[in-house]
């Protein structure tokens, strides 16, 4: 064996060692939770999604990580054509998806799909619920962008309290519940 041989297998062999110590902590990511009600998604979270946070400027953008589709905004391939045209099935469930992944069902109140469109001042103890201390929202630097403050100012903002029962588990019926815009 030459010594550049010797080197490479060298090389080889510590970044093998180096690999395995490096990766043996991490694990799969855990699945998308199989407990939030897609019915109720659909119905309920799907328009407040569309109309408080899929503009072209926000998540209506391909350039996000949680971005969203919508009617006349970002659509599912691109088509300019069919930009109006009701939403996919293909888009109602990458929008769900997008936001299970934003959901902690092991700490709903957590959840970065509430806190992050939540004014950073609306945390604290909330009347008429238990005397747990709820956090307040994040920093949202395209809500202030925009120059309107965060999304939801309160967490008693009717469209914040339906994200929020919805992260606690409510549920829609399925048979009666149609997303207004979406295809069947």
């Amino acid at each position: 064996m030459t010594r550049s041989s010797l080197l490479s297998a060298a090389g080889l062999a510590a970044l093998a060692a180096l690999s395995a110590s490096c990766l043996s902590g991490l694990k799969d990511p855990e699945p998308l939770s199989t407990t939030l009600d897609e019915a109720y998604f659909r119905c309920s979270v799907q328009p407040i999604l569309t109309k408080s946070c899929a503009a072209y400027a926000c998540h209506g953008s391909s350039v996000r990580y949680f971005k969203l589709f919508a009617r006349n905004r970002l659509r599912l391939g691109g088509s300019i054509a069919k930009l109006n045209a009701p939403m996919t099935a293909g888009e109602r469930s990458w929008n769900y998806d997008s936001a299970r992944a934003m959901v902690d069902t092991t700490n709903p109140d957590a959840s970065y799909l509430l806190l992050k469109p939540l004014d950073q001042a609306a945390g604290g103890f909330v009347v008429g619920e238990s005397p747990e201390f709820k956090p307040g929202g994040y920093y949202h630097g395209g809500a202030t962008f925009f120059e309107q403050g965060n999304v939801f100012l309160t967490r008693t903002d009717p469209d914040f309290m339906v994200l929020e029962k919805w992260v606690h588990g409510a549920k829609a019926d399925d048979k009666t519940c149609i997303e207004p815009g979406s295809e069947l």
